[in-house]
């Protein structure tokens, strides 16, 4: 009867440590694609047109085709909105916004601020540990600095993934794991 408690007890220790594994390798997978998005959307833009733009550039040809470079990103991957951001001395705004389905953020509006999001502006790709509220719903995100043809970041791009969406996936992923424990 002992070595049937010790084997139980052990058998609970390995399952409990098995899941803390599971869960941080699914959280690591996650964010790592939410990098790899907001990173080869940042690549893909040009930094010397994201630096230079201003609200009268809006329906411009330079503005029209990062817009639908964003867009395509939002069309065909699985993520809530993506977008490009300016830092304004620690205020961050919205200066290029595709969606055009619900309400997008205005050229120059303020855009929540995360560590994730001050470590892109100093140049530096990021992901948010928590998520956080704002008026568009519940959001991790990425960003990532675009960078201007001097090599200095010229902008930011931001890529939002649902929070339910991000907990629901490790959520799943732990339930599988339970099932097999």
């Amino acid at each position: 009867t002992i070595t049937t408690i010790i084997l139980i007890a052990a058998n609970v220790l390995l399952g409990v440590i098995l899941m803390r594994q599971s869960r941080y390798s699914m959280q690591s997978l996650i964010r790592a694609r939410m990098l790899d998005i907001s990173n080869t959307a940042a690549y893909m833009i040009d930094g010397d047109v994201v630096r230079d733009i201003s609200a009268e550039d809006v329906g411009t040809p330079k503005y029209q085709e990062t817009l639908e470079l964003l867009r395509s990103f939002q069309d065909n991957i699985e993520l809530e909105y993506i977008y490009c951001i300016r830092d304004e001395g620690g205020r961050y705004s919205f200066t290029i916004d595709p969606d055009n389905i619900t309400d997008p953020g205005q050229f120059g509006e303020e855009i929540a601020y995360t560590k994730a999001l001050e470590s892109a502006a100093h140049g530096i790709s990021a992901v948010d540990e928590e998520p956080y509220e704002d008026r568009w719903g519940r959001f991790y995100s990425a960003y990532s600095p675009i960078f201007d043809s001097s090599g200095n970041v010229a902008g930011i791009i931001g890529v939002d993934f649902s929070a339910d969406w991000y907990e629901e996936r490790i959520k799943s992923h732990l339930m599988a794991i339970e099932i097999e424990i």
